[in-house]
C-alpha cells in the first residue's frame, strides 16, 4: 500500500511518533515484497544459484592413508594423502598422489601424468630420502602457480614447497626451492592503532578516550566501558574482570580500528594477553571477540567485518558460530561472478582444518560454515571437500556441492533485450543489498542512535546512485524508498520530540525514586511519641502515594518502577497506620 500525499499530510498535521512508525512498516513490507519480485526476475538471467547438496562419494585409493589435499585443474582433480611408510625407502608419487577425472558427479582413476615430470620425481624422492618424517600438508594455488606444500618434521613450521606453474590447465615443474613465496596473507584488513598520552581522561576515575565515542579503563579489577566522558564515576556499559587489581592507566595497552559505526578494539592488561571486542557506536553495545585477535577481513562495500567464527555488520546484525577450533589464520578470498557472492577461507595448521564462510551481500549473511579438512572448487562451481577420518582407509568420502562460485557468470543470452540484462546483474545487487540495509534499519528499535538520520540518508543515497529504480521493468523501486525517505525525515524532529518526553519521564522518575528514598529513611529514623508525629508521617507517606500516582499520567514513564514505588509506599502506609512501633525494619 502506497503512502499519498494525503497521508504525509495526515502524518504531518497529527505528529504522532507511533503513526509515523506504522507508515514505516508499511513501507517496509512494500519494498520488501518488490525486492523479491526483482530478485525473481534477476535469477532468471543470471545465475544466483545458493549452495545446494549434490551428492555423497568417495575416491578410492590404492593404499590405505590420512586425505589432506584435493586441488581441481580442468575436469582432473589431484587427490593426496599421508601414508604410513614404516622401513620402506622406495616412495613413490602413487603413495601419496592420486589422480581422477571427475565427470557427472563421480571420480575415475587417472593415470599421474600431470605431475610426472622427471625433475620433480627427483625432488620428491630426495625429499623422503633425507627427510623421513616428511608429510603432505596442503595445496595453495595463486593465479599462476601451484605449491604442493610438505612438512618435513613434527614441526608444522618446518615445511618445503614444490612449485608448478599452471599454463592451460596443465602444470610445469619449477623447483623445490619456494616455501619463501608461500607467505601469510595479511590477517587483519584495518591498522590496530595504539593509544597514547593525548587518549588519557584523568579524574576520580581515569579512563581511555576512543575516538570520543567510548571509553575505556582496566582499573580496580576489571576493564570497564563507558560512554560518558565521566571520569567521576566508574559506572559503565560492559565490564570484565582482570587479574591485577592494582594496576594504573597505563600499565594496560588500548588498541583501536574505526570501522565506521564498529569500533575494534584490543586491550592488553597488565601481565595478561590480549582480549578483543567489538564497540557500536549506533547500538552503544559491547561484544567481546577473542577471534578478532586472529583475523578481521573488511566485508564487500564495508558492510561489515568478518572473522573465524563469525561477523558484525554495520547495521549491528552480527552472528557467532560456535566452534572449538582456535588459531585460526585467513587464507584468501573468493568472489563469486555474480558480485553477490564471497567465501572467506580460515585454516589451522596444527589439525589441517578449513572453515569456510559464503557470505551473501545481498541477505547480508554467513551460510552455516563449512568445517573439512580439504576443499577445492572447479570452474563450474562445483565445490568439493572431505573430512579426514581418524585413522588411514582406502576409500575417502567426499561431499559435493553445486555453489555460486563459477569462473564466469552465466547469463541468459536468450533475454539480452530484457532492462535488466543492460543493467547488469552487478548493479542490480548492488541496489537490491543496499536496499536491503534500509529494510533492516527499519527493523531497529529507536534506541539505535540517529536511526532516522541513517534512514533518510541511505534512502537518499539509493535513490540517486541508481537512475533505473524507477523503472516499472525493476518493480519501481524508487517509490517505497522515496516514501521511506520522506517519513524519516518527518520522523527525525518527530523523534526528538519523543526523545524529549523520554528524558523527561526518566528525570521525573529519578526525582520521585530519591524523594521516596528519603521518606522511607525518614520515616526509619523516626521515634514516634505522639499521635500528631504520627499523623505527619501518614499525612506525608499518602501525599506521596498520590504524586506516585500521578507519575502514570507521564508519556513514557516505566510504569514497573513506578508500581515499585507504589509498593514501597503502600508497605510503610499500612505500617504507619498500624500504629506506634509498627514501621518497617
Amino acid at each position: 500500500m502506497a503512502v499519498t500525499e494525503n497521508n504525509n499530510t495526515a502524518i504531518l498535521d497529527s505528529g504522532t511518533y507511533e503513526i509515523i512508525r506504522n507508515r514505516l512498516e508499511e513501507q517496509r513490507l512494500l519494498l520488501a515484497q518488490r525486492l523479491a519480485k526483482l530478485n525473481a526476475a534477476r535469477k532468471e538471467i543470471f545465475n544466483s544459484n545458493g549452495f545446494q547438496l549434490v551428492a555423497n562419494q568417495r575416491i578410492t585409493t590404492a593404499n590405505n592413508g590420512v586425505a589432506r589435499g584435493i586441488m581441481a585443474f580442468g575436469d582432473l582433480t589431484i587427490f593426496a594423502y599421508n601414508v604410513h611408510f614404516g622401513l620402506r625407502e622406495d616412495i613413490k608419487l602413487s603413495d601419496v598422489f592420486s589422480i581422477y577425472k571427475f565427470t557427472e558427479d563421480h571420480f575415475e582413476p587417472h593415470p599421474l601424468t600431470l605431475i610426472e615430470d622427471e625433475n620433480f620425481i627427483t625432488d620428491f624422492t630426495n625429499l623422503y630420502k633425507y627427510y623421513r618424517d616428511s608429510i603432505f600438508a596442503r595445496f595453495t594455488k595463486t593465479e599462476n602457480y601451484l605449491y604442493m606444500i610438505f612438512q618435513t618434521s613434527k614441526n608444522p613450521d618446518d615445511r618445503k614447497a614444490f612449485k608448478w606453474l599452471i599454463k592451460n590447465n596443465q602444470l610445469v615443474y619449477i623447483d623445490d626451492r619456494s616455501i619463501h613465496e608461500v607467505r601469510k596473507a595479511p590477517q587483519h584488513d584495518f591498522e590496530w592503532i595504539k593509544t597514547d598520552l593525548s587518549h588519557r581522561r584523568l579524574g576520580l576515575h581515569p579512563h581511555i578516550s576512543v575516538l570520543d565515542k567510548v571509553f575505556i579503563e582496566a582499573l580496580n579489577g576489571d576493564i570497564t566501558f563507558k560512554i560518558e566522558n565521566n571520569t567521576d564515576t566508574g559506572r559503565g556499559i560492559f565490564s570484565e574482570p582482570v587479574l591485577n587489581r592494582d594496576q594504573q592507566l597505563d600499565d594496560a595497552e588500548y588498541y583501536y580500528a574505526d570501522l565506521g559505526n564498529l569500533i575494534a578494539i584490543k586491550i592488553k592488561p597488565y601481565q595478561e594477553a590480549f582480549r578483543s571486542y567489538i564497540f557500536n557506536v549506533r547500538t552503544k553495545q559491547v561484544l567481546p571477540i577473542p577471534t578478532l585477535l586472529d583475523a578481521g577481513i573488511l566485508l564487500p562495500d564495508s558492510q561489515g567485518v568478518i572473522f573465524p567464527n563469525g561477523y558484525y555488520l554495520q547495521n549491528g546484525e552480527y552472528k557467532l558460530f560456535e566452534s572449538a577450533i582456535t588459531e585460526l589464520e585467513f587464507i584468501r578470498s573468493i568472489a563469486s561472478p555474480n558480485g553477490e557472492d564471497f567465501l572467506y577461507v580460515f585454516y589451522q595448521k596444527t589439525s589441517n582444518t578449513y572453515v569456510l564462510m559464503s557470505y551473501n551481500m545481498i541477505v547480508q549473511q554467513v551460510e552455516t560454515p563449512i568445517v573439512c579438512n580439504g576443499f577445492t572448487v572447479f570452474n563450474d562451481g562445483t565445490l568439493i571437500y572431505f573430512r579426514s577420518e581418524n585413522e588411514a582407509v582406502r576409500h575417502h568420502q567426499v561431499q559435493i556441492w553445486q555453489t555460486p562460485y563459477t569462473v564466469t557468470l552465466k547469463e541468459n543470452t536468450a533475454m539480452n533485450n530484457n532492462v535488466l540484462y543492460k543493467i547488469g546483474n552487478k548493479d542490480i545487487v548492488s541496489a537490491m543489498s543496499e536496499s536491503q540495509e534500509v529494510i533492516q534499519l527499519l527493523q531497529k528499535e529507536d534506541s539505535y542512535e540517529d536511526l532516522y538520520e541513517d534512514i533518510h540518508k541511505r534512502t537518499n543515497d539509493i535513490i540517486d546512485s541508481y537512475f533505473w529504480l524507477k523503472d516499472e521493468a525493476t518493480f519501481n523501486l524508487a517509490a517505497p524508498l522515496t516514501h521511506i525517505r520522506d517519513i524519516a525525515s518527518t520522523a527525525i524532529d518527530e523523534f526528538a520530540k519523543v526523545q524529549a518526553q523520554r528524558q523527561h519521564a526518566k528525570d521525573t522518575l529519578v526525582a520521585m525514586q530519591k524523594r521516596v528514598d528519603q521518606l522511607v529513611v525518614d520515616v526509619k529514623n523516626a521515634t514516634i511519641t505522639s499521635l500528631d508525629q504520627l499523623v505527619e508521617l501518614l499525612a506525608a507517606t499518602r501525599s506521596m502515594q498520590g504524586a506516585v500516582i500521578d507519575l502514570q499520567n507521564v508519556r513514557y514513564i516505566d510504569t514497573a518502577a513506578v508500581s515499585a514505588l507504589r509498593e514501597t509506599l503502600q508497605q510503610y502506609n499500612a505500617s504507619l497506620s498500624a500504629g506506634y512501633g509498627s514501621v518497617p525494619a
